[in-house]
């Protein structure tokens, strides 16, 4: 990891994550993830990949994750390909918790009759 800093690998993996996303990644499941952050393990053979989601259900949510642990292999190759480093780390795909939480917000707030309709 010579020529990458840890947190500059993490920032890198993230933005690199996010364009494979947009611009190679043909499941449809796949177009409304959003990459909000990228935690390495300190040997770098993991990363924790941490996701939101748009849509209005739960249910987006999980078809969503499971495409993207679908796809695990083919984003770690095109990851691989992208950033030259000696071993690419396994991904983990975890909702992110403030997403998770602003959803519920939002649930609660609808059955109380004073969310966005």
């Amino acid at each position: 990891m010579s020529r990458w800093g840890f947190a500059r690998l993490q920032e890198e993996i993230h933005h690199r994550l996010s364009e494979i996303l947009q611009v190679e990644a043909r499941d449809p499941r796949l177009e409304r993830v959003t990459i909000f952050s990228v935690k390495l393990s300190k040997d770098v053979r993991h990363a924790w990949v941490y996701v939101g989601v748009l849509g209005d259900s739960q249910e987006d949510e999980v078809e969503s994750l499971e495409a993207l642990r679908e796809h695990r292999g083919f984003l770690r190759a095109a990851l691989a390909r992208s950033l030259h480093i000696r071993h690419t780390p396994e991904l983990h795909f975890q909702l992110d918790e403030a997403t998770e939480r602003a959803r519920r917000i939002e649930e609660l707030l609808e059955k109380e009759g004073k969310g966005p309709s």
